[in-house]
C-alpha cells in the first residue's frame, strides 16, 4: 500500500488520489477534529476533540475507535517508554488505560490553570504544561503531582525531554527554560525573539530544535536554546505542530500544510495529501511511515520510502 488515506471532510474537498487506496472509514467521523498522535512500537493512537481515541495496533494499517465517557475534549496524547499512553483534555483530566480491563479511566489534575499539552519523558515522568507559567509532573501513577511555576501571566505550550536528564520548556512571549536534572530544577534562557508564541515544538537532540507559530514562522536553535535563528518560510499558514526524529523533521499547520526540512531548508512535502482541512497531528512511525491528522476526520499514513534517499538525514 503506497498510502492509506482516510478523510471525511466536505464533499468538495479536493483529493490527490494518485497514491490513494480507498478504504471505508468506519472509525472516523466527519465532525472529528484530530488533535495529536503518539505511538509505541506498532501501536498508534490519535485523539479527537469530541472525546474519541482512534487506535491502530499494526502501524496504521487498521483502526479502531474508542469513545470516552462524557466525550471529553481531548487535545494531546503522549506515549511513555513503558508502552503506556496518556491523553489530556481541556477539563484538566489525564486519561489512561486501566490494567487488564483495557478501559480508559481519568484522573483529575487539581489546578485552576488551563492545561495545554502533555509529554512523557524518557525516564517515565509525565509532564503537563499550563497557564500562569506552570508545569506539573508525576512519576506516571498520577497519584501525586509536583508543581513548578514562574508565577507570571504566560502559558507554557510544550515540554520536550531529549534524554533522561536534558529537557526544554517553551511558552508564551518566547519563553525558553532548560533542565539538566530531569526537571527537578529549571533555568531560564534568552527568549525567542519578537515575543514569539510557540504552537509547535520539538527537539532532535540536546542542541537542535524548532519552534513554529503564526504566519508559518519557524525558529531553529543549534546550541541548545542559547540562541534562535528564524528560518526561511515556505508558507504563511500557522504552524501547529513539529515532529523531529531520525526519519526527518516535519511540520503541519493550517490549510492542510505539510512541510519538511531537507538539506537545511524547509520545503513543501511532495506526495502529501490535499484536503481542505488544517493539520495538527504529526508522527513518524517505526515502520518508516509519516502520520498526519487534522480537521474533518482527516488521517493519512504516508510511507516515507517513496521519498528519495537524498532527503533522509538532511534535517540539521
Amino acid at each position: 500500500m503506497a498510502l492509506l488515506f482516510i478523510a471525511l471532510g466536505a464533499c468538495e474537498a479536493p483529493l490527490d488520489l494518485s497514491y490513494v487506496e480507498a478504504e471505508v472509514a468506519k472509525n472516523l467521523r466527519r465532525y472529528d477534529i484530530l488533535q495529536a498522535a503518539a505511538h509505541s512500537g506498532d501501536e498508534v493512537m490519535v485523539v479527537s476533540s469530541v472525546g474519541a481515541i482512534v487506535v491502530s495496533t499494526d502501524g496504521g494499517e487498521n483502526w479502531q475507535r474508542f469513545e470516552l465517557p462524557g466525550r471529553p475534549p481531548l487535545i494531546d496524547i503522549t506515549a511513555c517508554p513503558s508502552g503506556e499512553f496518556f491523553a489530556l483534555d481541556t477539563e484538566r483530566r489525564i486519561w489512561s488505560r486501566g490494567g487488564e480491563s483495557g478501559q480508559w479511566i481519568s484522573s483529575d489534575l487539581d489546578t485552576p490553570e488551563s492545561t495545554l499539552s502533555i509529554h512523557c519523558a524518557p525516564n517515565g515522568r509525565l509532564w503537563v504544561t499550563a497557564s500562569f507559567s506552570t508545569l506539573y509532573w508525576s512519576e506516571g501513577d498520577m497519584q501525586r503531582w509536583t508543581e513548578f511555576s514562574l508565577y507570571e501571566d504566560l502559558q507554557f505550550t510544550a515540554v520536550r525531554f531529549v534524554d533522561e536528564q536534558k529537557g526544554f520548556a517553551l511558552g508564551e512571549f518566547g519563553t525558553v527554560l532548560t533542565s539538566t536534572d530531569s526537571g527537578d530544577s529549571w533555568q531560564a534562557l534568552e527568549p525567542i525573539p519578537n515575543e514569539f508564541y510557540p504552537m509547535g515544538v520539538d527537539f532532535l537532540n540536546a542542541q537542535t530544535g524548532w519552534a513554529g507559530g503564526l504566519d508559518g514562522v519557524i525558529w531553529q536553535t543549534t546550541d541548545g536554546g542559547l540562541s534562535w535563528e528564524r528560518q526561511r518560510s515556505v508558507t504563511s499558514a500557522p504552524i501547529y505542530n513539529i515532529h523531529a526524529s531520525e526519519h526527518g523533521v516535519f511540520a503541519v499547520g493550517g490549510s492542510a500544510k505539510l512541510v519538511e526540512r531537507v538539506g537545511g531548508k524547509w520545503q513543501t512535502f511532495e506526495g502529501g495529501t490535499e484536503v481542505l482541512a488544517f493539520m495538527r497531528g504529526v508522527e513518524t512511525l517505526d515502520n518508516g511511515s509519516l502520520l498526519v491528522a487534522g480537521g474533518a476526520g482527516t488521517l493519512a499514513v504516508i510511507p516515507l520510502a517513496q521519498h528519495s534517499k537524498s532527503n533522509k538525514g538532511n534535517n540539521k
